[in-house]
């Protein structure tokens, strides 16, 4: 299988875990048990000035029914550009700017025996000469039953193994450029995107793009108004604890539930975003229809009556009589 397909292949994995990871851990908790590995906390943040050593740890547990071997990886990642989803790069050797593996320390293999859990330490030494930016990298652990030597088996091979990743975040003060740009607020009923609906829409999403050399966490307000000006419904993008981060030179779509969408008629929605300390507002604004098929029925007879009523009118005013043709006649 060609590299890319395997790596494309190993990332959607990889994603897929993350996204299910916070309802496993639930699932877990409850008693109900699962397969693989599961690390928490799932992301680590720091902040560092060139020369400091900031120390760190997470838990590891084995939720396997047998005792396996948590083999160690410090992967690079990349946004989606859409979901903010961390798109993991597994090929050996390449690295991005925003790497931390030369900083990175305290990686290495953990036997774990069945529904054990180890604590595991590790550490960020940012060298003097560091840039202010921001840096990352995933810690990732894939899980090699007892008795496999896993030290035989190629990496690629290993990447395919269901895997668990701890993604860590690096600040170094300084010379930080701060700024977004909303790219797109659009509205969908379900997953269907459209600028007018027969439908109310039950999604609205903002489309950020961090223009920046740090870690944008967007936060904010978008107002959807009726067109008779009346607000129909308000809510705060990215409001989770802690925000979601979007990457340097990416972009990062913040989806959420809407309601309320009852009055037919055009929708508008104004975004007010700002980030850092908040200084800087920016704003969007973007509209909708919205058009009930009960409502374009109801105004199919409006139409049709007031079409006909005019046409009875015409008639009863302006339209000879007979008695009138007869008089012409003569």
């Amino acid at each position: 299988m060609p590299i890319r397909k395997i790596t494309a292949l190993f990332s959607a994995l990889v994603v897929s875990f993350i996204a299910i990871f916070s309802l496993a851990v639930a699932q877990d908790q409850d008693g109900e048990g699962g397969s693989g590995l599961l690390i928490t906390p799932t992301r680590t943040e720091i902040s560092a000035q060139p020369g400091d050593k900031k120390d760190f740890s997470i838990t590891i547990r084995n939720v396997t029914q047998g005792d396996v071997t948590a083999r160690g990886f410090l992967n690079d990642f990349e946004s989606d550009n859409e979901s903010g989803s961390p798109q993991i790069i597994v090929e050996e050797g390449e690295r991005t700017p925003n790497s931390i593996f030369n900083m990175l320390s305290g990686l290495k293999d953990v036997e774990l025996k069945k529904d054990e859990s180890k604590e595991l330490k590790f550490s960020i030494k940012v060298d003097d000469n560091t840039p202010a930016g921001a840096y990352f990298g995933a810690i990732r652990y894939a899980a090699i039953p007892k008795g496999q030597n896993s030290d035989n088996q190629p990496d690629r091979q290993v990447a395919l193994t269901a895997s668990v990743a701890h993604l860590v975040f690096l600040e170094i003060p300084g010379d930080i450029t701060e700024q977004i740009q909303i790219q797109d607020l659009f509205f969908q009923k379900d997953n269907s995107r459209s600028s007018i609906f027969f439908k109310a829409p039950n999604k609205s999403s903002v489309s950020v793009k961090n223009l920046g050399n740090g870690f944008s966490r967007p936060f904010g307000s978008v107002t959807i108004s009726n067109m008779f000006g009346s607000e129909a419904f308000k809510y705060e993008p990215n409001s989770t604890d802690p925000r979601g981060i979007v990457l340097p030179n990416s972009s990062r779509t913040f989806t959420d539930d809407i309601q309320n969408i009852k009055v037919p008629g055009r929708y508008t929605a104004t975004a007010s975003i700002a980030h850092g300390n908040g200084g800087e507002v920016i704003n969007y604004k973007a509209s909708f229809w919205y058009l009930p098929v009960w409502f374009l029925l109801a105004l199919l007879l409006v139409i049709a009556l007031i079409g006909g009523g005019g046409y009875y009118f015409y008639k009863k005013q302006y339209a000879p009589t007979k008695s009138s043709k007869r008089k012409s006649k003569r």
